[in-house]
């Protein structure tokens, strides 16, 4: 009868380091999840971004795929703070930014800008765009970097 006893009681001692060994890999594995998931969000609002018709390049109805018109560039700003509740549904708690590189002494833009104040994460995109000039003077194309910082909280 005690032997019985001794084997139960070592079976359910490995039976539960078997359950608490299990619940350590599934909350790890949990955590990776969250990880890729908020780094896929990052990535899905880098994307709404670029594609904003506020923003995109366009000719007679022609839109040109990773360019930022420079005039619509100029007003988007104030338009997206007048606006403030449409664009939060759109762009949440994030920064979007547009660092000019070519041609050299261009303007440096913040396009979007809602930084929580108790922030627990913050993931960056850094988007090659190419950047249009259509107006009269310096027209043509030119390079920047679209910094988008998503905030979680």
């Amino acid at each position: 009868m005690m032997e019985t006893m001794a084997v139960l009681f070592v079976f359910f001692i490995l039976i539960a380091l078997g359950f608490v060994f299990y619940a350590n890999m599934l909350k790890g594995s949990l955590a990776v999840s969250k990880i890729e998931q908020s780094e896929l969000r990052a990535i899905e609002l880098a994307e709404k971004v670029s594609s904003l018709p506020e923003l995109q390049c366009s000719e007679d109805n022609n839109v040109e795929g990773n360019c930022i018109d420079i005039l619509k560039l100029s007003g988007a700003s104030e338009v997206m703070q007048t606006n403030y509740l449409y664009y939060f549904d759109i762009l949440g708690y994030s920064e979007i930014t547009i660092d000019h590189i070519y041609p050299p002494g261009g303007k440096n833009y913040t396009v979007y800008s809602n930084i929580p104040l108790d922030y627990e994460d913050r993931l960056a995109n850094y988007i090659p765009i190419s950047i249009k000039n259509p107006g009269p003077v310096n027209k043509g194309y030119g390079f920047a970097i679209m910094n988008v910082m998503m905030y979680s909280k």
